[in-house]
């Protein structure tokens, strides 16, 4: 996804729809797998554009099954930087596909240790506490201002992890 215009199958519009399909990774869940079918889902239309081929977009499709959990909103950060990889293995015949997964279960962890923290840990305890004062005062605007302050905090980390998966792409293993 680092390439020029020229070279890069994946437009603006595939990102758009990996952007919105992330926000469904969880839809899919299951205890087995956690959330590689929603993962899997996410890549769906990108894998596409990279594999015309039956054979070789079912296998990376197959790739993307292997058990995945993540926090939600960081998740387009790791789905980009797997696009990217998979872009890269359909160039190159010598590509170590497994690197795909093992990037994948690298990043799982600790971003999710620190999307856990803040989202889940730190963040939703402080919008509830907001919500419940108004709530506790018969306002309407507790579940309101509940519901707004701890999705568009979501939303924008989200936008920014897809920003991000997409400006280092396969370059982001260079810079590390």
């Amino acid at each position: 996804m680092q390439e020029t215009k020229e070279t890069s199958l994946i437009t603006k519009k595939d990102l758009r729809s990996v952007f919105w399909r992330s926000f469904t990774m969880q839809s899919s869940w299951s205890f087995d797998k956690m959330m590689a079918y929603g993962f899997m889902y996410s890549i769906e239309k990108p894998l596409r554009k990279i594999y015309p081929k039956d054979n070789d977009y079912f296998e990376a499709l197959h790739r993307h099954t292997e058990t995945f959990n993540i926090t939600p909103p960081v998740s387009p950060f790791v789905i980009d930087l797997s696009v990217a990889m998979e872009q890269e293995c359909a160039k190159a015949d010598n590509f170590n596909k497994e690197s795909i997964n093992n990037l994948k279960v690298g990043l799982m962890g600790p971003l999710s240790g620190i999307g856990d923290s803040f989202f889940w840990g730190t963040f939703r305890v402080i919008t509830a506490g907001i919500g419940i004062a108004f709530a506790q005062q018969g306002s309407i605007i507790g579940p309101i201002a509940f519901l707004l302050i701890i999705n568009i905090p979501g939303f924008l980390a989200r936008f920014y992890c897809l920003k991000m998966g997409v400006k280092y792409g396969v370059k982001f293993f260079g810079d590390m």
